[in-house]
């Protein structure tokens, strides 16, 4: 059984140049509700995930946690729902990235939607971080159900960039879906953006989670290299980076 129906998200175009793959017409074509071949496969794997209960978030979550918090999570405390994995999906599809960076892989959920869109398109592939380990062991076989195109990285995203040897030099997508404390997300898109060539996208989970996520999220909007930013509903902002060419 898959997940019940849900309602087309909506989506506001609130930046816009003309140069924008992002304009209102492809944004309202990607939260537009349609069935895929793998979606069945990966509410399957959604329920079975969280039937194995809450596990230990990594050590390093905890100073972003309440003192009486249990340190634990289940699947569904920290996975996409699948109103927003449809628009993955869709955004996969019709952008045509050649690489998705996904920051904080948790239990694959996300990235199962991210990984269907590749394998579709049979090109490209997934790169996301996360560093536990525990978590991680589980979304490698939630994402080796879907695709081989991926490939899992057990650190953070800060820590394990190098050596994950990212070509940015054509056209991608970027996941932010991390701790969601606004500096630590504006960190990573200072470490992202200036390595971009050519155009990206580069969506953030949770946006209004507080109001540092949605400063930060304001903030990024407005860099002068962004010619499209949308927020769907108050979950979901997206921008779209056209990088100028690197020399040499």
């Amino acid at each position: 059984m898959g997940e019940p129906a849900q309602a087309m998200p909506q989506a506001v175009v609130r930046r816009r140049r003309d140069t924008a793959f992002l304009n209102e017409t492809r944004v309202a074509d990607l939260v537009r509700p349609r069935r895929f071949a793998k979606e069945r496969l990966i509410a399957e794997r959604a329920r079975m995930t969280q039937e194995i209960g809450p596990l230990d978030l990594w050590e390093g979550y905890r100073d972003f946690t309440a003192p009486d918090d249990s340190f634990k999570r289940s699947s569904n405390a920290v996975r996409t729902s699948h109103k927003y994995g449809r628009v993955y999906y869709q955004l996969v599809r019709r952008f045509r990235p050649w690489t998705v960076v996904e920051i904080g892989t948790a239990f694959g959920v996300s990235g199962m939607y991210w990984l269907a869109g590749l394998s579709a398109n049979r090109r490209g592939r997934l790169v996301t971080f996360d560093p536990n380990r525990q978590w991680q062991e589980i979304a490698r076989a939630n994402l080796a159900a879907i695709s081989p195109r991926f490939t899992a990285v057990a650190d953070t995203f800060e820590a394990g960039l190098e050596a994950a040897d990212i070509r940015f030099d054509r056209p991608g997508i970027a996941f932010i879906d991390g701790i969601h404390v606004g500096e630590i997300v504006q960190a990573q898109a200072e470490l992202l953006i200036p390595r971009l060539a050519g155009r990206w996208i580069i969506a953030f989970d949770d946006i209004r989670f507080n109001d540092g996520m949605y400063r930060c999220f304001r903030e990024i909007e407005q860099a002068a290299a962004v010619v499209s930013a949308v927020e769907i509903e108050s979950r979901v902002g997206i921008v779209e980076v056209e990088a100028a060419a690197k020399e040499g």
